[in-house]
C-alpha cells in the first residue's frame, strides 16, 4: 500500500512536477495524462477558443494551476478568463474551467473536481470526453448533457462540439 506524504502547499507552489500535480489537502494528485483523443481535442478546442479572443475579449489558458481554496490547487486542461485580468503564475478564479476526460479518468472523480471549481466560485464548467462524444456542463443551475453537442456561455458564445468530434473522426493520414 502507498504512503501518503504530506507536504506544504509553499513547496508545492515551488516545485514543478512533469507532469504538473494537483494539490488537495496537503497532498500531491496524480492527473491522468490523456491520450491521442484527449490530446487532439485539447489542441483543437483550444485553437478554436483562441480564434475568438479578441472579439469576444477573453485569454485562453491550457493547464494552468487554479487556487481553488487555501490548500486546494487544481490543473484544468483549459481555462477561459474575462479581460482584463490579472496575470499571475496562479489562476485565482477563471470564467470557464474545461475538463477533457481520459481514459482513466473515474467520472465520480471529475464531478468532484467540478463541485470544487464551482464551489470557489468558477461560473461555468464543461466536461468533455472525447471517447464517449458526448459534453456536460455544470453551473450554478446543476450538471446536465449539452443538448446537440452545444454549450454557450456569455463570454465564449456558442461551441459545437459535434464539429470537434467530427475532427477527431478524420484520417491521420
Amino acid at each position: 500500500m502507498a504512503t501518503l506524504v504530506t507536504i506544504p502547499v509553499e513547496e508545492y507552489l515551488r516545485t514543478a512536477y512533469d507532469p504538473d500535480m494537483e494539490y488537495v489537502d496537503g497532498r500531491l494528485v496524480e492527473r491522468n495524462v490523456g491520450e491521442y483523443f484527449h490530446g487532439r481535442l485539447q489542441v483543437l478546442l483550444t485553437v478554436f477558443l483562441v480564434s475568438r479572443e479578441r472579439q469576444r475579449r477573453y485569454r485562453v489558458i491550457t493547464e494552468l494551476r487554479i487556487r481553488i481554496g487555501s490548500a486546494r490547487y487544481r490543473i484544468p486542461d483549459i481555462c477561459v478568463v474575462a479581460l482584463p485580468h490579472k496575470v499571475s503564475p496562479i489562476l485565482e478564479r477563471p470564467d470557464l474551467a474545461i475538463e477533457i476526460v481520459s481514459p482513466d479518468d473515474r467520472f465520480s472523480n471529475v464531478l468532484e473536481k467540478v463541485a470544487e471549481y464551482l464551489q470557489a466560485g468558477i461560473a461555468n464548467v464543461w466536461i468533455v470526453d472525447p471517447y464517449q462524444r458526448v459534453v456536460f456542463e455544470a453551473d450554478s443551475a446543476g450538471v446536465r448533457e449539452a443538448p446537440s453537442h452545444r454549450v454557450t456561455t456569455n463570454l465564449t458564445g456558442e461551441v459545437d462540439f459535434a464539429e470537434l468530434f467530427a475532427a477527431l473522426d478524420e484520417p491521420a493520414e
